[in-house]
């Protein structure tokens, strides 16, 4: 790491002086895992570390009690967020390092705030980015509500098994479609039930037929979640919930279209009554800011981090609604070996290791020493805001 310019050695410093309470609220986290908008220990230890080190928090941002800003600095321009996760998986716990990055983000704020020439550092902890909660993606109604409007820059990293600079993340909605019939007994009297499983089932079928009429960044997938319980009554409910993937919005909302029109008909061939709805908000594919993105590479260089530039994947997060909105970066930083896959016990054990809290270090040392560019870099801040401008050529199509 010879040849960091001095300032950025003091982020480096102070980072590793706050290394081991980095590691006791990681592995705090990770022990107490919890689901979507229900983070309340995981939330109240980031925003007091936060508040701790000079930041003010508010808490409860939009109603969600999980959700949090910790703003440090002037309270003028120019202004930089990092972003903060903390939500786990069901089952699976910590399997996605959010209790790594969550921390990350945090103590890069830290880190940044306490070398501030100038401007506002802010910290949003920002709940439920997994899907698995019923309206998951809390930044969502965030950027919604304009909180990253004002930003210079929004910065976030993600846990992976190799430090990538862009993943191809693509557009993302879930839905839950509800059939309703009418039960009866099966045996005694099936002539006065409606089979809303079977509906279902039907829907089903008519669903995967469209598969190979879909471009092909298109993702169909679901589950019978909901049906009856007895083998001798007719199932007067079922539910059905899917999540249906695409890299740019407006294919989204076709592909929701289409799927939607089969289901409604299956209901309808079979004289059930339907109806859905979005589970989860939906996620937009990544606007990744270009000249942002460099420097955060620059910043790894000097730290002596290998990384790789792009990658394909199938990926969704909520992060991308930021992108449309602030100019903004999603870089993913290894924790351990690169055979590693995200939402498998590996990698949640990975999320409590040695090779885990490197990560979170790095991570923390590479977005602090980035915003610290943002902040110090009138023409940076220019070339950013013109790249975001230029609006889809900052898009990732191909796969």
């Amino acid at each position: 790491m010879s040849g960091i310019p001095h300032e950025k050695r003091a982020l480096i410093d102070t980072i590793d002086a706050l290394s081991p309470q980095m590691k006791e609220l990681a592995s705090a986290i990770f022990a107490e895992p919890e689901l979507g908008y229900q983070e309340y220990n995981s939330s109240a230890r980031l925003a007091a570390f936060l508040e701790n080190n000079g930041f003010t928090v508010e808490r409860g941002l939009l109603d969600m009690p999980t959700a949090f800003h910790a703003v440090a600095g002037s309270g003028q321009g120019p202004h930089v967020a990092f972003l903060a996760e903390y939500d786990a998986l069901p089952g699976l716990g910590h399997a996605c390092g959010h209790n790594l990055f969550g921390v990350a983000a945090a103590t890069a704020g830290i880190a940044l705030a306490r070398v501030l020439p100038a401007g506002t550092v802010h910290v949003f902890g920002t709940p439920a980015e997994e899907g698995n909660v019923r309206d998951a993606g809390g930044k969502v109604p965030m950027t919604e509500a304009g909180l990253f409007d004002g930003m210079d820059a929004v910065i976030a990293a993600h846990a992976e098994g190799r430090t990538i600079l862009k993943q191809q993340l693509i557009s993302r909605a879930n839905l839950e479609m509800d059939f309703h019939g009418k039960a009866a007994h099966a045996a005694g009297a099936p002539e006065q039930g409606i089979n809303a499983q079977d509906a279902a089932a039907l829907a089903t079928m008519g669903i995967n037929s469209l598969r190979q009429h879909m471009p092909h960044d298109v993702r169909i997938h679901g589950l019978l979640t909901d049906t009856g319980t007895s083998i001798n009554t007719i199932p007067g409910f079922a539910r059905l919930r899917y999540g249906v993937r695409a890299r740019r919005p407006e294919t989204l909302n076709m592909v929701i279209d289409r799927v939607v029109n089969c289901a409604r008909c299956c209901a309808q061939a079979l004289g059930c009554t339907f109806s859905y709805r979005h589970s989860a908000h939906a996620y937009y594919t990544m606007r990744h800011n270009m000249p942002l993105l460099r420097a955060f590479a620059d910043n790894l260089e000097l730290l002596g981090e290998p990384y790789i530039e792009e990658v394909s994947s199938s990926y969704s997060t909520d992060m991308g609604n930021v992108s449309f909105r602030a100019p903004s970066i999603h870089p993913y930083i290894s924790i351990g070996d690169s055979s590693l896959v995200g939402h498998t016990p590996a990698f949640a054990e990975a999320c409590n290791s040695e090779a885990g809290f490197r990560g979170m270090l790095l991570a923390a040392q590479a977005m602090s020493m980035t915003g610290y560019d943002v902040i110090c870099n009138a023409q940076l801040r220019r070339d950013i805001r013109d790249a975001f401008d230029n609006g889809e050529n900052n898009l990732s199509f191909s796969l």
